[in-house]
């Protein structure tokens, strides 16, 4: 799918062979901002072009575990049973052009407005479309869609661990603290819109990967990039106004829940040890190779395939 929006995002500054300071994290970090939600569709999505809005998705929020299983269990949203969350919007309020949200995720949100808040608006944003409203019941807070990934979730389940995973990658490109403009665009496997090239000529340079499962019973949180130890100027950070909020992958005494893995095609000195790409590069088109399926070294024996590679524009 080859989403793509303007976001008030620093640029991950990819600092060495993916970050290797938590501080430097491509896409994470940043003071609690306001983030547009989006609607979308899988046959939606192919409008890869969003409007301008905020993705400066706060690492600190992925950082408490919002999405937990044990989490979303505790408020009904999923169960012991289920683990495909609850749809997002409440039973007869879907319109055209918006929803009340669902009293479930209402009661989620209310409980940790800090952290939750900016994660409802992330998730807005990656499943409806820009058209798309999600509000409060009382009105008070809004969530506006801008990738259609899931726009089936608005009515219900999203059913899955292959969409919970591309869900999360989708999150967790939302990742930054600085709060600055960012053209964006995400790709990655899975068929249309997923894997559409991107429509912004402008968006050439392969910035990260980014896979994991906010939903799991323990979830996980990575980060990849960038391609070698030349930092990819974007200007994303993983660290706010509390400090950091990401782990080097090799550091085994951080609790922090986003990790920072290898570089996604090896260092410049073509360390390919270090690289954290385990598949052919695939070519979505007007020269955009993404990755198909990434790894850490926390899961030695584990394959991501419902991952995210972004592109950003040339460092100006």
């Amino acid at each position: 799918m080859t989403t793509q929006l303007t976001h008030l995002v620093s640029r991950f500054g990819f600092a060495g062979a993916l970050l290797v300071s938590a501080a430097a994290l491509p896409a994470c970090g940043g003071e609690p901002v306001d983030i547009e939600d989006f609607e979308g569709d899988v046959d939606e999505a192919v409008q890869a072009t969003g409007p301008t809005g905020g993705n400066n998705l706060p690492p600190f929020a992925v950082d408490s575990d919002p999405l937990k299983r044990s989490v979303t269990n505790s408020f009904g949203i999923t169960s012991s049973t289920n683990p495909d969350p609850l749809p997002l919007c409440k039973n007869g309020t879907v319109t055209a052009t918006g929803c009340t949200l669902k009293p479930e995720w209402e009661s989620w949100m209310s409980a940790d407005g800090t952290n939750r808040a900016p994660m409802m608006k992330g998730i807005a944003k990656c499943s409806v479309a820009p058209s798309f409203t999600i509000s409060t019941n009382d009105g008070t807070q809004t969530f506006p869609g801008q990738w259609e990934l899931y726009p089936g979730w608005k009515s219900n389940r999203l059913t899955g661990e292959d969409k919970r995973e591309r869900m999360s990658s989708c999150l967790l490109s939302l990742l930054n603290g600085n709060n600055q403009e960012l053209a964006l665009c995400i790709v990655g496997p899975g068929g249309t819109p997923f894997s559409d090239a991107c429509t912004d000529p402008n968006l050439t340079i392969r910035e990260g990967g980014f896979f994991g499962n906010l939903f799991a019973t323990n979830p996980t949180a990575y980060v990849a990039g960038p391609d070698t130890a030349d930092p990819v100027d974007s200007g994303r950070a993983c660290f706010a106004t509390q400090g950091n909020y990401c782990c080097a992958e090799g550091d085994a005494n951080c609790t922090h829940r986003i990790v920072l893995a290898g570089a996604i095609l090896g260092s410049p000195n073509q360390n390919f040890a270090n690289k954290r790409c385990n598949a052919p590069l695939v070519d979505a088109g007007s020269g955009i190779w993404y990755c198909p399926s990434f790894f850490s070294t926390r899961e030695p024996n584990r394959s991501y395939t419902n991952v995210f590679t972004t592109f950003v524009p040339p460092a100006l």
